[in-house]
């Protein structure tokens, strides 16, 4: 992080010796995907895409996470090395790294927002009292009350309804069992069906998050077909990115 000062005319910056990339205050720790057929690439919109953000990000990948003990201290290294390459946030793109949002919080001095199921409590507090928050996430079994816990959520709370893509094959097929390319078309198909669905059958939804890093390409399709406001990834993200690049206001007196 560069801190400028001003005095008189003058402008200094004190820099941070091990800092070698400037810019660039967005880091994401992106796990490794299986080397397995097919092509599932990082399509704009998703969090592995870097053309998806208003700023330069860095990356830095991570084994596939199985053990969350045994995996603490390999998430905590990768995210303090992304702070001494000059990010000002961690992010990562999966929404289950929510895990390790405490451990990565007590390692590094920087804001930390692993998930953004931790946009949920937000959400669901702006609600009006009658209104529910619908969560569609990749499979709905692995949102368990632990990960309810870590992001702040009441366990088993009647306002939030959640779905899972776990039985649409589009979906299925390229991230969570993959066994051929990525068909982008049935993708946001899919996704918008979850989300029609889930109003169907809880029409008190108001607002509607998307926990998969994956599915903000599908937010605003999504969007026009329910007609409600929807969250994701990208908008906690760039809810971040916002305050660091503050503008003057210009308006008229």
């Amino acid at each position: 992080m560069i801190d400028f000062r001003h005095s008189h005319r003058k402008r200094f910056a004190s820099l941070k010796p091990e800092q070698s990339i400037y810019g660039a205050p967005v880091g994401i720790l992106q796990l490794d995907r299986d080397r397995l057929p097919g092509i599932r690439p990082y399509i704009p919109g998703s969090v592995g895409n870097a053309s998806t953000w208003s700023v330069p990000v860095l990356y830095k990948a991570v084994p596939n996470l199985q053990n969350v003990a045994e995996m603490t201290a390999t998430v905590t290294q990768a995210a303090a090395g992304l702070v001494l390459e000059g990010a000002q946030l961690i992010t990562s793109n999966c929404g289950y790294m929510i895990r390790y949002q405490e451990a990565v919080r007590a390692a590094v001095d920087v804001p930390v927002l692993l998930s953004s199921l931790l946009l949920a409590p937000f959400l669901e507090r702006m609600l009006p009292q009658k209104k529910a928050l619908g969560i569609i996430t990749a499979r709905a079994s692995s949102l368990s009350p632990e990960l309810f816990e870590a992001a702040g959520l009441l366990v088993n709370s009647k306002r939030v309804v959640v779905a899972g893509l776990e039985n649409a094959p589009a979906f299925a097929a390229s991230f969570l069992n993959p066994s051929g390319d990525m068909d982008v078309a049935a993708i946001e198909t899919e996704t918008v069906d979850a989300a029609v669905r889930l109003l169907d059958d809880r029409p008190d939804i108001g607002i509607l998050l998307l926990t998969c890093s994956e599915l903000p390409p599908y937010a605003a399709a999504v969007q026009r077909s329910i007609g409600i406001p929807v969250f994701d990834y990208t908008s906690m993200v760039e809810f971040f990115i916002g305050g660091l690049t503050r503008k003057p206001f210009t308006g008229l007196l």
